[in-house]
């Protein structure tokens, strides 16, 4: 048994590289999932709430005064603000100030307010809602704790036709991600390993086709059974949960062919700078870790710390869970994720070239 035991260890040791992906990966997916879920390594992002002041006077100066402790208000103009949660996305609500409300104030009387919400950003919209009513709180204890509220809000949606979403309709499109990342990644990257223990990879680089097609073959195969199993799960979510795939037929598909296309070209890439069969294991894992973390699928991209958010531009993924979310949660067309799409297609390029390159760099002289 102590033979048995030595001879094992050392065979688990003789690959390196792997040893070392085997300590390091889970310290990185386990460091990123502490830190965008408890806020580790700094303090939690302060939410961004657009500000319509239509009234200009001291009370609207003392409720932004009182919303600046605990968030960012920044005062703009209708069509600023508008733009900033309807197109940009990077605030969940924007608040109206009407007209009259510092006179209203002094004289102790309620004033309409309006909030022009992104419902699929819920957290935050629920976070301005509870800062609402922390800055109803103080106007009434600077003013008169009998008086009337000096807040009654109206709510309207800037990006779909409904004022809420369900939790589950924000966290199926991230598992649906995850698991086509997980076995188009993982299929691609072990199918050429295999290749290469079998040692046919020699013998393709000989075949009459030329090595790129073979390989754009595999890709092929992989693509479609990627985009397959992405459209299959998105349609039962809509049969099973009833969650909405966008007004346009054709944006969850493009979508899906755009994501799965980045991901088949990821796998390419995986299998060009992996050695032994667990390397492949380990870094396919750990990529699909990271890039879930960092692109959203587990949690909304809003509750991620800052410095998080600003890097997370830069794995695909978040491009692909945003182009979900405006075609699920925001109900756009397909012009209305052309950016996402591109981004996508952007990422699926630079893999694919990377690991085309990598791969003729590794077999170039056999």
């Amino acid at each position: 048994m102590l033979a048995i035991f030595l001879n094992e260890l050392r065979l688990l040791l003789r690959d390196r590289w792997a040893f070392f992906y085997t300590l390091v990966a889970p310290v990185i997916v386990i460091t990123i999932i502490v830190a965008a879920r408890y806020g580790a390594g700094g303090a939690a992002p302060r939410v961004l709430i657009p500000i319509i002041d239509n009234d200009g006077g001291p009370g609207a100066a003392t409720l932004i005064e009182i919303l600046s402790e605990h968030a960012n208000p920044e005062k703009m103009s209708l069509e600023a603000a508008s733009y900033v949660v309807r197109e940009q996305n990077r605030a969940p609500a924007a608040l109206v100030i009407p007209a009259g409300f510092s006179d209203h104030y002094k004289d102790g009387e309620s004033s309409d307010f309006e909030l022009l919400t992104d419902p699929a950003q819920g957290n935050g919209v629920q976070t301005v809602k509870v800062l609402l009513l922390l800055a109803e709180k103080e106007l009434r204890a600077r003013q008169d704790p009998l008086e009337e509220e000096p807040l009654a809000m109206r709510e309207e949606n800037l990006t779909g036709r409904r004022l809420s979403v369900e939790s589950h309709e924000q966290n199926v499109p991230g598992f649906t991600l995850m698991f086509v990342l997980l076995a188009t990644v993982g299929g691609i990257s072990m199918s050429l390993h295999y290749e290469r223990d079998c040692r046919t990879i020699e013998r393709l680089l000989v075949a009459p086709n030329g090595f790129t097609w073979l390989l754009f073959g595999k890709l092929l195969a992989r693509w479609i059974v990627g985009v397959v199993q992405m459209l299959i799960l998105l349609w039962w979510s809509r049969w099973i949960f009833g969650i909405s795939l966008g007004s346009s037929v054709w944006a969850a598909p493009v979508l899906s062919i755009v994501t799965v296309l980045a991901t088949s070209a990821l796998g390419l890439l995986v299998a060009s700078v992996v050695v032994t069969r667990e390397q492949t294991l380990m870094v396919s894992l750990a990529l699909v870790l990271v890039f879930c973390a960092l692109g959203g699928l587990w949690w909304p991209e809003q509750i991620e710390p800052g410095w998080m958010q600003s890097i997370s531009p830069l794995f695909y993924t978040t491009w692909a869970m945003r182009g979900l979310t405006d075609v699920v949660l925001r109900d756009r067309n397909l012009l209305g994720i052309l950016w996402p799409v591109s981004m996508l297609f952007l990422n699926a390029v630079i893999f694919l070239f990377a690991g085309l390159t990598f791969f003729r760099g590794r077999y170039a002289a056999r």
